[in-house]
């Protein structure tokens, strides 16, 4: 186990002792399949343009969760949009001094501006700390309707775009955001480009086989055939036709293996970081020149 690899298993093992008990899917392991709640998830979002944190409600087959979006840029209608998902457990409208999320380390305070419009997404369950979040994320259907709903929010947000907008629109985000961006292109794929990145289809091997079982009750693992039943998508995810995915992985990574999710993207434009999930996620030079490459590659301006 190279260093990368070590510190994926050391920070999931050092986060297993903080939770305890509240660990995933602890309560509860029953959920309608990830693909087809997320499907009938519906939203309002209001203009696209508008700065400042946008609370909605979106509504899914198993119940309205919370989230919100924060147009963070907007160079104007002539240039392509992106719209974001952050990783799990993060507070990505957190701007504060010690703060660090994935959104600020992409997109905020760089010399250059990304060429795009940029909209930050926020998941439910995390307005709050990670406490509550795990708790939450005791019941399987927390989980899935957090990621459905996150999924509708971004088709939401898509065709808003859309209406103002001739130009390109992009879906990207990282791990947990990664996956709500495939999620998208299964139920939706109504965006010109995806960027997932440290993420794939074959959702619940993370709480079945990979590292992450450190944060997943026992009683859960014990019911994998559930757990995959109700998460993986793989299937649904080769059966899209577009070529218009381009995912990034961790060779590494001990989260999200790149054996395991490789076979997704069969067919598609994929790059692989030398790095693991922890050290990718703080490679913010890579991950960025990675998201600018597809950017500038989908917009119409070039």
């Amino acid at each position: 186990m190279n260093h990368h690899a070590a510190i994926d298993v050391g920070t999931l093992r050092l986060s297993a002792l903080f939770l305890r008990d509240a660990k995933f899917f602890a309560r509860t392991v029953d959920s309608e399949p990830l693909v087809d709640v997320a499907a009938d998830a519906t939203v309002d979002v209001g203009d696209p343009t508008t700065a400042g944190v946008h609370e909605v409600t979106v509504d899914t087959p198993l119940g309205a969760f919370d989230a919100a979006y924060l147009p963070w840029q907007w160079i104007g209608s002539d240039a392509p949009t992106l719209i974001y998902h952050h990783g799990s457990g993060e507070r990505p409208f957190d701007f504060g001094r010690f703060s660090s999320n994935s959104f600020r380390r992409l997109f905020v305070g760089h010399d250059e501006q990304v060429p795009a419009n940029v909209i930050a997404v926020r998941a439910p369950f995390h307005a709050g700390s990670n406490t509550e979040y795990a708790r939450a994320m005791g019941d399987l259907e927390n989980f899935v309707g957090m990621l459905a709903a996150s999924a509708g929010l971004v088709e939401a947000l898509a065709a808003r775009v859309g209406d103002r907008s001739a130009q390109p629109v992009l879906a990207s985000g990282i791990s947990l955001g990664g996956f709500a961006t495939n999620v998208h292109r299964v139920c939706f794929d109504h965006v010109d480009a995806y960027i997932p990145i440290f993420a794939g289809a074959a959702l619940a091997d993370l709480f079945v086989a990979s590292a992450y079982r450190a944060l997943t009750a026992e009683s859960a693992r014990r019911q994998s055939a559930k757990l995959r039943d109700a998460l993986d998508f793989v299937d649904s995810f080769t059966a899209v036709d577009d070529t218009d995915c381009y995912p990034l992985l961790a060779r590494h990574d001990r989260i999200v293996a790149l054996d395991r999710q490789r076979p997704s993207y069969d067919g598609l434009s994929l790059s692989v970081l030398n790095k693991g999930h922890v050290t990718g996620s703080l490679a913010t030079g890579a991950l960025r020149e990675h998201v600018v490459d597809v950017l500038s590659a989908h917009d119409d301006r070039n």
